[in-house]
């Protein structure tokens, strides 16, 4: 079945005007997208069935198939929706390495927001972290995603390193370091994440970072 006679939806009407306008298209891969976020985090990715996201979201097997795949490709369009949020945050920050703390401050106040706050992205860090055993590729999905997140912090790190700022290493782990202190680990996991919005962190965290960098 094509796009232009994919279902409505959970009525199952047909799309009786001929082919359907491409915004409508988008709107319904978008609808189907959200449903199989939720569908993955309420039954897991192996639990997770083509035949059930059929049903919700009004878009045929066939269309899915042609559109995805498969559920991995699913998954990879619900990591690829996240890391472009992300890194259209990130991408957009002032680096300045005149002005160190004040960049890695705006850095995590930045990547608190866009990456913590947001449900997708620890929704779709703890459907992996819950299917390791089963689909350890799904982490190392999410991984080789995160490492081009960071990809401009770690750059500016290591233009902070042929500067002397910060002592030789691996701008990656530089940048990997810095985001363990903006999520505390296993706590955005499993706390209330408020506590990531306490007054000062942002800045307490750069202080911390460079403290340990320098």
């Amino acid at each position: 079945m094509s796009d232009e006679t994919m279902t409505t939806g959970q009525a199952g009407k047909r799309w009786q005007g001929g082919r359907l306008p491409r915004a409508e298209v988008d709107r319904r891969i978008d609808r189907l997208l959200d449903i199989a976020l939720e569908e993955f985090a309420l039954t897991g990715f192996g639990g997770t069935s083509l035949d059930r996201l059929v049903e919700r979201s009004g878009v045929s097997k066939t269309t899915i198939y042609r559109r995805f795949g498969s559920k991995e490709g699913l998954f990879t369009a619900l990591i690829h929706r996240s890391m472009e949020a992300v890194r259209s945050g990130l991408w957009a920050l002032e680096l300045d390495v005149a002005d160190p703390l004040g960049t890695i401050e705006r850095f995590v106040a930045t990547y608190t927001e866009v990456a913590i706050c947001r449900p997708m992205g620890r929704t779709l860090l703890q459907i992996a972290v819950a299917e390791r055993r089963d689909f350890p590729h799904l982490g190392a999905m999410l991984l080789a995603n995160a490492y081009e997140g960071f990809r401009p912090i770690s750059d500016y790190f290591e233009r902070l390193m042929t500067d002397g700022v910060l002592r030789p290493g691996d701008p990656q782990d530089a940048a990997f370091d810095l985001q363990g202190l903006i999520t505390q680990g296993f706590r955005v996991m499993v706390d209330d994440i408020g506590f990531v919005h306490r007054e000062g962190r942002a800045r307490e965290i750069a202080g911390r970072f460079l403290r340990g960098w320098s």
